[in-house]
């Protein structure tokens, strides 16, 4: 089963999404929870130390989007920095192969909604996708299976494409390490 965990933003609608059983779970529930799968949902800062915790802890593939993405790094020790908060469609391009950017072309599109990004990452983490305004818009760490995304790919286009890849990702990743 996968967890989805709701940091305040999407969550219910990133579960409609995904043909895999899951569960919406708060941050605070996830002392102890064991899934195959996690998904950390866009939200707000305040949720920063649950989520850490869960990646610190976790061997299972982890997917963050938006604020989720900026923990998994956090929990790293990337450095987070608020700015002004902005909304739009974004051109991403594929910077280096991903399991999360299978079957799209170099350029595609995503909807962006965000008010937190990276100063920087350490050096464990690859620079997947990238867009002008932003490097690192998709981003995997090199020694576990996880994986951010710095947009909402659940409302639509080809962000679509990123929540079916990480399924399938999730399908690979059970089969091989069970």
């Amino acid at each position: 089963m996968m967890f989805i965990v709701d940091n305040g933003i999407r969550a219910a609608e990133i579960s409609r999404f995904l043909r895999m059983q899951n569960k919406i779970v708060k941050p605070s529930q996830l002392d102890g929870m064991k899934a195959s799968a996690y998904i950390l949902s866009d939200g707000d800062a305040k949720n920063q130390k649950e989520n850490e915790r869960l990646v610190q802890k976790s061997a299972a593939p982890i997917l963050g989007i938006g604020m989720g993405s900026l923990f998994i790094g956090s929990a790293f020790g990337a450095k987070i920095k608020k700015v002004p908060k902005a909304e739009r469609q974004e051109r991403i391009m594929i910077k280096k192969p991903c399991p999360l950017t299978l079957d799209l072309k170099k350029m595609f599109t995503v909807f962006k909604s965000y008010q937190h990004i990276f100063e920087g990452l350490p050096e464990n983490f690859v620079i997947a996708a990238s867009s002008q305004k932003y490097e690192y818009e998709i981003i995997q760490e090199v020694s576990k299976p996880f994986f951010g995304v710095h947009f909402l790919p659940e409302k639509g286009g080809d962000g679509l494409k990123i929540l079916d890849n990480f399924l399938k990702f999730i399908e690979m990743w059970e089969k091989y390490h069970k």
